[in-house]
């Protein structure tokens, strides 16, 4: 099966196109369709001259504005979601095209990542058909889908989960989420196709953003009883140290907060209008 697709890659203030260098220092750049959309201000425009790179400048802020930008300026049969600091591994193309002519009936097919010391970005889930657990260990910049298909569905990041957003996380569960409840089949292919920088796994889940955006996440998905996840998840992140005991009062309090924000989102009916970018 031959596939064409498109590398989306969002970043900020950039002006010149040397960024992609470490990116793509281990494939050769010409071999790809390349959208990049750069949040900007009007004095900071980045333009390319490279027929196979283009460029939207965008004053919006926020990822899911920018990632939602790039899928709908997107024109080939899939779309890989990039970052800007990010290094691809070699034959990303080749790993892109055998991925999909083995599984030519997928909606979307996640990748793997390795951190700077080479290891697994995090404990992936076997491969195979993904589930709502194997989910929520896909990053971003390991997602993979067939545009065409997400557009009929109408799946779009949303405009509320994620970097310069609301809720400042959960970007990606609820973007495949969305994917999934709708019934589309997706799945895990055990390939390592990007390395990330490392990330404190344990200051992020300790975090107030963590907090409020993983408890609004759960009361998407679980209604009332996202009260009662809320209560188990600060005493796991108390028992693995990843917060102390004085700060468990605040933490919950946090965790409230970003409940009782998603259900006046949910109200207003604000928390699923799509905003395509």
């Amino acid at each position: 099966m031959k596939i064409s697709f498109e590398i989306l890659i969002s970043t900020m203030f950039r002006e010149d196109l040397s960024f992609l260098n470490a990116i793509f220092s281990l494939n050769a750049i010409d071999d790809f369709d390349i959208i990049i959309v750069n949040q900007t201000d009007e004095d900071k425009w980045l333009v390319s001259d490279r027929s196979n790179i283009k460029v939207i400048n965008s004053l919006e802020r926020g990822s899911p504005a920018s990632r939602n930008l790039a899928i709908r300026h997107a024109s080939k049969d899939v779309c890989l979601m990039g970052d800007d600091d990010i290094v691809y591994q070699p034959n990303l193309k080749q790993h892109i095209e055998a991925a999909y002519s083995a599984h030519p009936n997928v909606a979307m097919i996640s990748f793997e990542a390795i951190n700077e010391e080479g290891q697994l970005f995090t404990d992936y889930y076997p491969e195979g058909l993904h589930s709502k657990k194997s989910l929520k260990k896909i990053f971003t910049w390991v997602i993979s889908f067939k545009r065409q298909v997400f557009k009929e569905h109408q799946i779009y990041f949303n405009h509320y989960f994620g970097v310069g957003s609301v809720f400042e996380g959960e970007t990606e569960y609820a973007f495949l989420r969305s994917a999934y409840d709708k019934g589309l089949k997706m799945i895990h292919v055990s390939q390592t196709i990007v390395r990330h920088p490392n990330e404190s796994s344990g200051g992020l889940m300790g975090s107030d953003n963590a907090l409020f955006a993983r408890s609004a996440l759960a009361h998407r998905f679980y209604g009332n009883l996202s009260y009662l996840w809320l209560l188990k998840y600060v005493l796991f992140i108390y028992r693995h140290h990843y917060i102390s005991f004085k700060e468990m009062p605040t933490k919950f309090q946090m965790g409230l907060n970003g409940i009782a924000k998603y259900k006046s989102l949910l109200k207003s009916g604000e928390i699923d209008k799509l905003y395509e970018g």
